[in-house]
């Protein structure tokens, strides 16, 4: 039996057995009691589109594809093996892509001697799985003292990338205004970087010592060339540091933890001298005990002991358990989110004073709600709490959780290209799940005449949606709908659009092929439905030069027996899928 699952014996509970099969495979290493548990677990009747869109949200689906491949591969339905392998094909290009943007990076920096430590990312994979394919990452993760932000800004200018922060934030050495990280992204190859200083670190109780922690850095041999990068133990608590600040609702973050200590000989009395001296020790024994409770991670005995001991640790970890077992369908209030930061402090003294900085101290995302002038930016204190009250609420009354999708605007090409591939005219009834500010249902209703239905669950986005309907005329075509995408009624929909997520798509996909009509159409921008070949795929490139995908699908009368009934998918060969 997995600890995973000895565990939840011990309380009570009982996992679904879709997240049970995630939390066995999430690991590069299977036990035989693992690797028993996850047969047993393959021949029960599993909802497969659950399976997938769990671990696509927490970038797993390595790690279960690998180990459903070394178990019990002819249990596994075709279909879904499929769609996870030409995931991971894809998860692997991008890794091998942003490999070689850390390579030029790292030689550009190292030619002018300006010090940029890369962690996570290439590193981490490499560190913790001795694989650069192991572990799903999308950007690249560079640490710089704040004194080097601008010549570091103008290196990375040079080498084709734009900054995505304010040019007076580069001066936030002089002037503290720093962002939460300096982001970049090069248009020609879609790569995104992000730099990391003392200052914009800001969920360290304390600055971090740049200094001291250069000096226990250690060398890595990536592609035949060799970086440095922070030692396993600096690693270990910024690691747990980052989690905690996400309220770990990533598994994969937690399996980060669990692979390093590992794949690597750790020095735990530094690791706990660190973690003392960054004000972190309980946030570095949470980060712990998750990877042993959930995946199983041999800890030393006296560290298990202390985590084990403290109630508080216990709480957390309980509060984590709660948001990977679906317990917890709300998004999280204001109260909710100070009472987890407060307990994973190591005083109250310490919880009270990191709480109040976080709270007041404005962030580049306070600055964009609302442009100050500079005579007024000291308003941005107050500004703070008020934008985060109205973005979370208290807590008391539950919200609904923005768990499909950010939101990114669509280009208005995009949305006439979206509009003529699903073949919109007269007597249809467009839908648009997620749809932000409300372009694409406004301009349904004023370019066809038709009736239109937006749904987002932002309250924001809802209110910018009605907005642009008014200034358009359209009021009496269209409704906007402050609900979750997952639950809404869509049965009248003839058009369904959709700009979610690989994950998200997965979890609408079971709505979408039993409540629509036959000759209903579904248009999704970039993201598949992995397991449904579309009817039709279409690339564009945009004026700034990024190209995107747009997928058609049209809802046939399914069989009501058989393998395709079953994982809701059309039975074709796996090299036609996506028209590839």
């Amino acid at each position: 039996m997995s600890l995973a699952m000895s565990v939840d014996s011990k309380r009570g509970k009982e996992l679904r057995p879709e997240l049970e099969l995630i939390l066995c495979c999430a690991r590069t290493r299977l036990d035989e009691v693992t690797a028993a548990r996850i047969s047993a677990l393959l021949r029960a009747k599993l909802n497969w589109s659950d399976v997938v869109a769990t671990a696509f949200q927490h970038h797993v689906a390595s790690l279960l594809h690998e180990n459903l491949k070394l178990t019990a591969e002819d249990l596994v339905p075709t279909v879904w093996l499929d769609s996870l392998r030409q995931y991971v094909r894809e998860s692997s290009g991008l890794a091998l892509h942003l490999l070689s943007e850390l390579l030029r990076i790292h030689e550009i920096f190292e030619a002018e001697q300006l010090p940029l430590i890369p962690y996570k990312g290439p590193v981490l994979s490499w560190l913790a799985y001795r694989s650069l394919t192991g572990r799903t990452f999308i950007d690249l993760d560079f640490v710089t003292k704040q004194a080097n932000i601008p010549r570091a800004t103008a290196l990375l200018k040079s080498a084709g990338f734009s900054a995505e922060f304010e040019p007076q934030e580069e001066l936030a050495a002089r002037t503290g205004q720093a962002p939460g990280q300096y982001g970049f992204f090069r248009e020609a190859t879609r790569a995104q970087v992000e730099l990391h200083t003392e200052q914009t670190l800001r969920y360290f109780p304390v600055p971090l010592d740049v200094d001291k922690m250069t000096s226990r850095l250690i060398t890595v041999e990536i592609a035949g060339r060799k970086m440095l990068t922070f030692s396993v133990e600096d690693t270990l608590v910024m690691l747990c540091v980052h989690g905690t600040k996400h309220f770990w609702d990533r598994l994969a973050w937690i399996v980060d933890v669990a692979e390093l200590v590992t794949a690597q000989p750790v020095d735990w009395a530094l690791v706990m001298q660190i973690a003392a001296e960054m004000k972190s020790m309980r946030v570095l024994l949470l980060g712990l005990y998750l990877a042993h409770e959930l995946l199983g991670a041999t800890l030393p005995q006296p560290v298990l002991e202390r985590a084990q001991r403290d109630s508080s640790v216990r709480w957390l970890a309980d509060k984590v358990r709660a948001q990977f077992e679906g317990n917890v369908d709300a998004s999280p209030g204001v109260v909710p989110r100070a009472l987890f930061r407060l307990r994973s402090r190591d005083g109250i003294g310490q919880g009270i004073r990191h709480m109040l900085r976080l709270t007041m101290t404005p962030t580049e995302r306070d600055r964009q709600a609302v442009r100050l002038p500079r005579a007024l930016a000291s308003l941005y204190v107050l500004m703070r709490p008020l934008r985060l009250l109205r973005e979370y609420g208290l807590g008391f009354r539950q919200r609904l959780k923005l768990d499909l999708a950010i939101y990114d605007p669509t280009p208005p090409e995009v949305v006439d290209e979206m509009l003529r591939l699903a073949g919109v005219g007269p007597g249809d009834v467009l839908y648009d799940l997620g749809c932000g500010d409300g372009r694409i249902v406004v301009t349904a209703a004023e370019r066809y005449g038709i009736r239109a239905v937006g749904v987002d669950i932002s309250p924001q986005r809802i209110a910018e949606a009605q907005a642009k309907a008014r200034q358009h005329g359209v009021e009496s075509l269209v409704k906007f709908l402050q609900e979750d995408a997952k639950k809404v009624e869509i049965s009248e929909a003839t058009v369904v659009m959709m700009y979610l997520g690989a994950d998200s798509n997965l979890r609408l996909v079971e709505r979408l092929r039993s409540e629509l009509s036959p000759g209903a159409r579904i248009v999704s921008r970039n993201f598949r439905i992995y397991g449904w070949p579309p009817e039709r795929l279409e690339k564009r490139v945009l004026p700034n030069g990024i190209e995107i995908s747009l997928y058609l699908w049209r809802i046939k009368e399914l069989p009501t027996k058989g393998p395709a009934a079953e994982c809701a998918v059309d039975p074709v060969e796996p090299s036609k899928q996506d028209g590839s």
